[in-house]
């Protein structure tokens, strides 16, 4: 890349991909708004952090980084308001990591299976978070047992970082999470107190019915949530939703299903008698609940099953409507 465009007083927006560049000894982009970096090769780790900071107007920022690449990024900014950060490798890294130091951003948008630290400074307080983390992909080849017990083992071991990963998203408004990221959060709650979520209103959330027993006890770090995704995801692996209904529990009702959760919507079609218990749960504790809405099985007979027990489930919110698609 030519060394002039490090230093261009009118650049608005500069989208490079698979590109080299060349160690800059000053950089000043002040008009640029916009800045698309994937398949980056950088010569260190000083040259992106410059390129970030030297940007002083900058509101978007995207980084695909090559699936070999472990350095730390670290993004410190006064103005940018969007951030898309994507690191997907098969290779183990111990000195990935990523640094967030960007107190307007109101969307983050994290996928990232090899970064050994992902530290947020400040995020502004409705800001929309879409995550996946701490080496989701690889774990999820395992059987489900062994599964639980590597994240033990990752938790323990990262406890110290996922402190400060969480209090540093805890003012989000909105939140999108994979299976994966859930039992991360899930497993270090059993270690030390979650934080408080009170400004989330929105959460979005992939889980098997097997993770179905944590549910009451994450909902309760969010006191004021209103809208509650859940995409319900079939292990083809075996056979689709094996679990004995009655090994499915819920041991406590969270506070939101009391006093604030308006909208429920079930991503995946409700297929199985252990989906529908979680359905019967929300239907009867949550009491201020306007809609929930779901979508059954596509074929006929299974579709009649699910439906006559559906219309059975009492509801505890005489406004609830339920919406079937």
């Amino acid at each position: 890349m030519p060394q002039r465009v490090y230093n261009c007083e009118t650049l608005v927006c500069l989208k490079l991909f698979q590109v080299t560049l060349s160690d800059a000894e000053f950089v000043s982009l002040p008009s640029l708004k916009t800045m698309h970096l994937e398949y980056i090769e950088f010569p260190n780790e000083a040259t992106f952090e410059t390129l970030v900071l030297c940007s002083p107007v900058l509101e978007c920022l995207k980084i695909v980084v090559a699936s070999d690449d472990e350095k730390v990024f670290r993004v410190h900014s006064r103005s940018l308001k969007r951030l898309t950060f994507e690191r997907v490798s098969p290779f183990l890294f111990d000195s990935a990591g990523v640094v967030i130091d960007a107190p307007r951003l109101c969307f983050l948008s994290i996928n990232d299976n090899i970064s050994k630290s992902v530290i947020i400074h400040k995020l502004e307080s409705n800001a929309v978070l879409q995550m996946s983390l701490l080496g989701i992909v690889c774990l999820e080849e395992f059987d489900d047992e062994f599964f639980d017990d590597i994240y033990e083992v990752i938790v323990s071991s990262k406890i110290s970082n996922i402190h400060k990963f969480l209090h540093g998203i805890s003012m989000a408004r909105s939140m999108k999470i994979c299976r994966g990221t859930l039992k991360i959060m899930c497993h270090y709650s059993k270690l030390e107190p979650f934080p408080q979520f009170s400004n989330m209103s929105y959460l979005d959330i992939t889980l098997y019915p097997r993770d179905f027993k944590w549910l009451p006890a994450f909902l309760e770090s969010f006191p004021n949530l209103k809208y509650l995704a859940l995409v319900m995801v079939c292990d083809d692996r075996k056979g689709g939703f094996s679990e004995d209904i009655d090994q499915v529990s819920f041991s406590s009702v969270p506070e939101c299903l009391l006093s604030s959760l308006e909208f429920v919507e079930l991503i995946a079609p409700v297929q199985y008698d252990v989906e529908l218990k979680l359905v019967k749960y929300l239907l009867k504790n949550s009491a201020v609940l306007e809609k929930l809405i779901l979508r059954l099985a596509s074929y006929n007979s299974r579709r009649d099953y699910m439906l006559k027990k559906l219309l059975k489930i009492p509801r505890v919110s005489i406004k609830c409507k339920v919406v079937i698609l």
